[in-house]
């Protein structure tokens, strides 16, 4: 007959066992995100780990071999670490329309945490990035994606903002969105941040070389006013327009800065035309009649 001791390892071994089982499968169940080509159970899968870690303030997210710490519990960071990234496609069209695969630099404006830049210099499709991010807890987190990401000698970034002149700023910050930060007057709970001129970092940039992204939340006008000498050159440029945020002296700003370029891009729309005053100021009225935002491009 067995005895109790004989009977208790053999129980033991059995839940060993079980739990190794258990564990495998998990494993394998963890790993589906990473393996499968199934756009929509990746998706799937990914939503419900994010939203199985909302405790946690930080999250940490690996998506085709890029890898970002993100801050939690926010809109923007969901939709990055479920879809695995934000913008970079809006970049891969630019070029495309470029009909370039490569350019020697990226001026990103608005850098966020790094989801545009990382894989653009990961991918190759950039030698060098010139970026500025106003946010210090958004600065931190860029910083160390980069240096994660092991590009930081592919990257100059600077912790400070872009505007019509050099100044101190205010950041109004979005607790529920760390991309919608927005340069305001002096209130309260604001984050004083450092302002600077675009054209003090393009010596080297021109037409056949870079291109420019921007996304500054409304403060595209100011920033296009810092930027007189770099535009001049027709550096291909895209930014952000968001016509609840832009009224038409500020629309008039944005015209005259880019006046000089050919071509105009509706990057939603993904329809070129001629860069004229009725085209532009068609797509503003158009986005601004349906509430919503768009990219353009222009080159």
């Amino acid at each position: 007959m067995l005895t109790r001791v004989a009977i208790l390892l053999m129980v033991m071994v059995y839940v060993m066992k079980f739990y190794r089982i258990v564990e495998s499968l998990i494993k394998k169940i963890y790993q589906i995100p990473n393996y499968t080509k199934n756009k929509k159970l990746k998706i799937a899968f990914r939503s419900a780990i994010y939203n199985t870690s909302l405790k946690n303030n930080l999250i940490f997210s690996e998506y085709n071999k890029i890898n970002y710490v993100l801050k939690n519990n926010e809109d923007i960071s969901k939709f990055i670490f479920i879809k695995g990234e934000f913008d970079f496609g809006l970049l891969k069209k630019g070029l495309g329309f470029l009909r370039k695969k490569k350019l020697k630099y990226l001026i990103n404006v608005g850098s966020h945490v790094g989801t545009t830049l990382i894989p653009a210099i990961r991918y190759k499709l950039f030698d060098h990035c010139i970026a500025f991010e106003p946010s210090i807890d958004n600065y931190r987190l860029l910083k160390a994606n980069i240096n994660i990401n092991k590009i930081e000698k592919k990257v100059t970034l600077f912790n400070f903002g872009l505007s019509k002149k050099i100044y101190n700023g205010y950041l109004k910050n979005n607790p529920n969105n760390s991309g919608d930060h927005r340069v305001v007057k002096l209130k309260k709970g604001t984050e004083k941040i450092k302002l600077n001129i675009l054209d003090n970092f393009t010596s080297k940039i021109n037409k056949k070389n870079s291109i420019i992204l921007i996304d500054a939340q409304g403060h595209e006008p100011e920033i296009f006013l810092g930027a007189k000498k770099t535009l001049k050159k027709k550096v291909p440029l895209i930014f952000e327009l968001m016509p609840n945020l832009i009224n038409e002296n500020q629309l008039k700003i944005i015209f005259n800065a880019i006046l000089h370029y050919k071509k105009l891009i509706d990057l939603k729309e993904e329809k070129i035309m001629e860069l004229n005053k009725t085209n532009f100021y068609k797509i503003y009225q158009h986005y601004l009649k349906n509430k919503f935002y768009t990219d353009l491009m222009t080159f």
